[in-house]
């Protein structure tokens, strides 16, 4: 018995030092597999981040797209709006053109040209019916020049069209003699600056 439990004895101790030695290589080989699965996570993440950052630079380039697109057509929409404001500009100058071309108006025209006045005096002695050719011919600069003040109409446009230089000197003479009539009243002014605006073009 003693010799049986010398030899137990002897063998657990042989045997307990064998076991740790094999857990300490299972360890090992714990140690190492977690090592390699830790470098595989780290590839994985790597991988992982450089997609994402194809795909964010993907988006980006979208939206770039997305914003020139909008650019262009925004670009379109301002071209297309002036191509329409000059249309409009030409048909409304067109409109009072023909209105002014009228026998009425070109009668007024005609008798202011032909009526020469230089003073208040002179023109309170003109018979009704010329003074209104003068008051009618200085509404319609006075128009037009409200037109192409508020950005209605182009100055150089109405250049082309009416005789604005003659007209305010043929008249001139009539709007300082409102002025002077009804100093409280700036007569006449959005003529006055058409004439001053064509002059300088």
């Amino acid at each position: 018995m003693l010799n049986d439990s010398d030899e137990m004895g002897t063998f657990s101790l042989l045997w307990v030092p064998n076991t740790i030695a094999n857990l300490q290589i299972n360890f090992g080989y714990v140690s190492s597999d977690a090592a390699f699965l830790s470098s595989i996570a780290i590839i994985l993440g790597a991988i992982f981040v450089v997609i994402q950052l194809k795909n964010d630079r993907k988006i980006l380039q979208a939206t770039e797209m997305q914003a020139s697109a909008a650019a262009d057509q925004a670009k379109l929409s301002t071209e297309q709006l002036k191509q329409n404001n000059n249309l409009a500009t030409m048909t409304l100058v067109l409109s009072i053109y023909d209105m002014a071309n009228s026998l009425e108006v070109q009668r007024s025209w005609t008798t202011v040209l032909k009526t020469k006045i230089d003073t208040r005096e002179d023109f309170e002695k003109l018979p009704e019916e010329k003074q209104l050719a003068f008051h009618q011919m200085a509404a319609l600069f006075e128009s037009i020049g409200l037109l192409v003040e508020k950005g209605y109409a182009q100055a150089e446009l109405v250049n082309d069209m009416f005789a604005t230089d003659v007209a305010w000197n043929s008249l001139k003479p009539f709007v300082m003699a409102m002025r002077e009539k009804f100093p409280e009243e700036d007569y006449y002014f959005w003529f006055e600056k058409l004439h001053e605006r064509i002059k300088s073009i």
